[in-house]
């Protein structure tokens, strides 16, 4: 069954929005009507993004941890209209096993994935920019809730993802905007791929720990969509793990 949604007069923002889950979650909200900003750093990805839904999506070529461009790329597509939610996708992952822990590679993780997603949000929620009854999604990872050999720094990001977006949704409560994570399993993308290609044997056990196999990144835009939807009006402040069962083995 597929599900349908109707943003038509939404605006939101997406981050990480040249591959992956960010990449398919704009999709699937520009197809459904919304009107979006999407953020990634390689620009031509954006242009090729925005070509399938010219009227639908703005793009912006920035780094999510560049604040000032992030401050001012938001500002100036919020000046018509306040936008109704944010998605933060944008993510990287490295292998960082503690025998050869790498600090500058975990400082891009966590900056990335933390930082940079309660940015976004301080951003989104303020009276210039966020629309009262806003919906805001942090994208985690079962990394956070479920240690992996060698992923010490992505893990520890995650966590991050999840514990701040529990505060974020206690404070922001009061001017009706929610906040939530997903935190999916392990999903075929670029950044997966990149890491099975350097190391096969462990994707390769990580694949069989999942008990309904591996999901698609369309499993996860919906959850995305449904979450951003007036549908879900009173949730807030959830971890929504989407992981085939790999966490409760």
């Amino acid at each position: 069954m597929n599900l349908k949604f109707n943003f038509s007069e939404k605006k939101f923002i997406i981050t990480g929005a040249t591959s992956g889950i960010g990449q398919k979650i704009s999709l699937a909200l520009a197809g459904a009507g919304a009107e979006l900003l999407a953020i990634g750093r390689r620009a031509e990805r954006l242009k090729e993004l925005k070509d399938k839904f010219p009227d639908k999506i703005s793009i912006a070529a920035i780094d999510v941890n560049n604040f000032a461009d992030l401050k001012n790329a938001i500002e100036d597509y919020a000046t018509l209209k306040k936008v109704n939610g944010t998605v933060h996708a944008a993510g990287v992952n490295k292998f960082t096993p503690l025998r050869a822990f790498n600090w500058n590679d975990a400082d891009s993780i966590i900056k990335t994935s933390a930082y940079a997603g309660i940015e976004l949000i301080k951003l989104a929620s303020s009276k210039k920019v966020g629309e009262v009854g806003s919906s805001h999604v942090l994208l985690a990872s079962v990394a956070g809730i479920k240690g992996e050999v060698g992923f010490t720094a992505y893990s520890a990001a995650k966590s991050a993802v999840i514990g701040a977006m529990r505060s974020m949704a206690l404070e922001l409560a009061v001017k009706d905007m929610r906040v939530n994570a997903i935190t999916p399993g392990w999903l075929p993308t670029e950044m997966t791929d990149s890491i099975e290609a350097r190391y096969p044997g462990k994707i390769d056990t990580i694949k069989l720990q999942h008990p309904l196999g591996i999901g698609s990144v369309e499993d996860v835009a919906n959850l995305v969509m449904f979450l951003l939807s007036d549908e879900a009006r009173w949730i807030t402040g959830s971890n929504i793990v989407i992981d085939g069962g790999y966490s409760i083995r």
